[in-house]
């Protein structure tokens, strides 16, 4: 259990808005993972501000995601997203970088029995747009948000594999798109042959200007995005060197976002790297 606890990364959010930023879990030292994978929403409905409207945007994106150890408490995160809405706009939309450090662990007990540990994680951010890709209209890419990102991170790991991971924290951005509170749940088992979380992501976006809104936004960049989504990962190895993935998930409430169900499938490989 511990090699797959090591090797396995929660596939972050990558996919526009999923699971929070980060997980629980470190690489450890001199250990690579990489991701390869494919995510699609069909949302036939979009909230204007917090209410719905009949506006479809299907969303197909394809992500490269790699998080390496550089300590056995510090590990680094790099995902490059490319986004396609409704076949019509395609871009690279905004690479993320990311630190995790470990700050320390609480070893939980009742009596002479083990209640597994309890870790606290920081992690920081850094995710900005490198195209000038679509930003208004119902073929938006996204909102070309420059970004630091800044959470906490508790993680809860028990000896038999269930583990629970909370996450709060900031997300500051530059002018003229609003600033974000970010927070994530997420609950499952850890196994030596497979894997499967549930988890709840959020956002509560800090002011700013509503979709057919009053007064109406300057920019499609100034509209303020909150979100509560639902889903569940499910994971496999196949061999030491590689693994493969797959998830559903479902917007259940938000401000200035599409609204319906989605899914992704993708793989992780494991490569040997030299200590």
């Amino acid at each position: 259990m511990k090699q797959l606890i090591i090797g396995w990364f929660i596939w972050c959010s990558v996919f526009t808005f999923g699971q929070g930023r980060v997980d629980g879990f470190l690489k450890g030292k001199g250990n690579l993972d990489i991701a390869l994978g494919s995510n699609y929403e069909a949302n036939k409905q979009y909230y204007a501000g917090n209410n719905l409207i009949n506006l479809s945007r299907d969303i197909l994106s394809f992500s490269a995601f790699f998080a390496y150890g550089i300590t056995d408490k510090l590990d680094v995160n790099f995902s490059v997203p490319y986004v396609s809405v409704n076949s019509a706009e395609k871009s690279i939309q905004d690479p993320a970088l990311f630190i995790k450090y470990h700050i320390t662990s609480i070893s939980l007990k009742a009596g002479d029995h083990n209640l597994g540990k309890l870790n606290l994680i920081f992690a920081a951010g850094f995710s900005a747009n490198i195209n000038d890709y679509q930003t208004a209209g119902g073929n938006a890419i996204g909102q070309q948000a420059k970004t630091i990102d800044l959470r906490p991170v508790i993680h809860y790991q028990a000896n038999s594999g269930w583990f629970a991971t909370l996450q709060g924290g900031y997300n500051y951005k530059f002018e003229p798109v609003p600033d974000a509170i970010p927070f994530a749940l997420k609950v499952g088992l850890a196994k030596a042959k497979w894997y499967a979380d549930v988890w709840y992501d959020g956002q509560h976006g800090i002011g700013g200007f509503d979709y057919l809104g009053t007064p109406a936004p300057p920019s499609f960049r100034e509209l303020g995005v909150s979100y509560h989504k639902i889903g569940g990962t499910f994971y496999k190895p196949i061999n030491q060197y590689l693994g493969v993935f797959g998830g559903l998930s479902y917007m259940l409430a938000g401000r200035n976002i599409s609204k319906g169900a989605g899914g992704n499938i993708g793989f992780v490989f494991k490569p040997a790297i030299k200590k």
